[in-house]
């Protein structure tokens, strides 16, 4: 894939370091992770890390942002997927890698909280939060990676469609967004991540992670915000 291939209609996205080429047409949004047990106050990471009141509510502020970036992109009948970050109940899909991990991190996975297994399919604190409910057509995936495209079928789903753009937004940045994005792109597709609709539980982890894509003179991606993306979009209809 390259850029041959984005369409007559492509519109160009100011971003960082490069300009994005767009198509809508071929396009979806990416929503990573954006489930309770990440930014419910009883959810197993916030609980287990003792995030603060004050950091967990900054995380929180991309909920709105993403909120509108839907609205937005339902409006163009663009593609909107979801994915969680949860293991089969039985755990078999958890890597040893992964277990130790994130039991050194301070969240080993499967541990009981009030919404309960710690990032379990099937349990409360693996749903999506109510203000981000995937709508009737949405496409959803639970992966047991931090890559969404490992131990999915996404890639497949995404050639199926016809999907070579995406938008990426959700969290952790550091994490499961900057897997699934340098994934993403090392497969051939053209991601484009949304920097304001994408959070980190420390804002020094998020910055690093921007700070990465837009490295290397632009060989390792690109990094635009929600406003610059639909400010580009309104004007092309009004030429």
């Amino acid at each position: 894939m390259n850029t041959s291939q984005c369409n007559s209609a492509a519109v160009t996205v100011p971003a960082r370091p490069h300009a994005f080429p767009l198509d809508t047409a071929h396009a979806a949004v990416l929503v990573i992770d954006m489930q309770r047990d990440f930014l419910d106050p009883d959810g197993g990471c916030p609980r287990l890390l003792r995030i603060s009141p004050e950091v967990l509510s900054g995380v929180r502020e991309i909920i709105p942002r993403i909120a509108n970036l839907l609205t937005w992109a339902r409006s163009l009948r663009m593609t909107v997927l979801y994915t969680r970050e949860a293991s089969l109940p039985d755990l078999s899909d958890l890597t040893e890698c992964k277990r130790l991990r994130y039991a050194n991190a301070g969240y080993p996975v499967g541990t009981p909280g009030p919404l309960g297994k710690l990032l379990v399919r099937g349990e409360a604190g693996c749903a999506i939060v109510p203000e981000l409910a995937p709508a009737l057509g949405d496409l959803e995936w639970d992966k047991p990676a931090q890559s969404a495209f490992i131990g999915t079928d996404l890639e497949a789903s995404l050639r199926a469609l016809g999907i070579t753009h995406l938008l990426l937004t959700g969290v952790t940045t550091q994490c499961c967004v900057l897997a699934t994005y340098r994934h993403a792109a090392d497969l051939g597709f053209f991601p484009l991540l949304l920097e304001d609709c994408c959070a980190a539980f420390g804002p020094r982890d998020h910055e690093a992670a921007v700070n990465v894509l837009t490295s290397e003179g632009g060989a390792v991606g690109w990094v635009t915000t929600s406003d610059l993306l639909w400010n580009t979009e309104e004007r092309r209809y009004e030429k």
